[in-house]
């Protein structure tokens, strides 16, 4: 695979493309279960609420990230519909849980396979950012506890910077704080509206990280399968 030319910034997504949100999501959610005896009470599996969970969470994401609910809104409802799901309607319950679980995960450390050695590879090579939609309060706390936040050079979040991604005014942005031109510029995430057509629009290069059974036939942008596949375009 040919080395892709000009790059001087590297982006990374944060969540689910170096940190894996799936698994520390769910190890905190089992433990916030238990501590509410969830299973118990409302006869489900810890596996069945954590599937409803994310269905919620994702559709509540994406009109957050489309500024049609607030960060209030996403907070305050993803897990006392993810209740209503299971037939129980209690609010109180649902605060309780998310206030749970934004105190315990950020401080999750699992990483997705290969994360560190591929920021070990580039850092020498590039200087490396995280432009990321997360809340701040939350992804500072993530790059600290899993180690890796002294191999960027800049941390970009969108409640930070006032856009969030796919809005181009983010990469335009970002791109003015590093002083570079747009073609120095590639993006690396998970999302593909949010990370790669928000920086294909700016002007930028992207890297899709994908499954191969979710690969896309588009020629604008590269796809891999996993963080260390860039060692053959980096």
């Amino acid at each position: 695979m040919k080395k892709i030319a000009d790059i001087k910034h590297v982006f990374f997504d944060l969540d689910r493309t170096l940190w894996d949100f799936e698994k520390n999501s769910e190890a905190i959610i089992k433990v916030l279960l238990k501590d509410y005896n969830i299973e118990n009470t409302y006869k489900t599996t810890a596996d069945d609420f954590i599937k409803k969970y994310r269905k919620i969470n994702h559709k509540l994401w994406h009109l957050y990230s489309h500024k049609k609910i607030t960060k209030e809104e996403l907070r305050s409802t993803r897990f006392s519909k993810t209740l209503e799901k299971l037939g129980a309607k209690n609010e109180e319950l649902g605060a309780l849980l998310e206030r749970d679980y934004i105190a315990k995960s950020p401080y999750q450390t699992r990483l997705l396979e290969g994360a560190n050695e591929i920021l070990d590879y580039l850092k020498p090579k590039y200087k490396l950012h995280i432009l990321s939609n997360g809340f701040k309060e939350v992804q500072h706390i993530k790059l600290h506890e899993s180690g890796i936040k002294d191999h960027f050079n800049n941390i970009f979040i969108s409640e930070e910077m006032g856009f969030q991604k796919p809005d181009k005014a983010i990469f335009h942005a970002a791109q003015t704080k590093t002083g570079v031109n747009p073609e120095a510029c590639i993006m690396i995430g998970d999302d593909f509206g949010n990370d790669i057509e928000g920086a294909l629009n700016a002007g930028w290069k992207a890297v899709y990280l994908t499954s191969r059974k979710k690969r896309i036939k588009q020629t604008d942008m590269y796809q891999i399968n996993g963080l260390l596949e860039l060692k053959e375009l980096l």
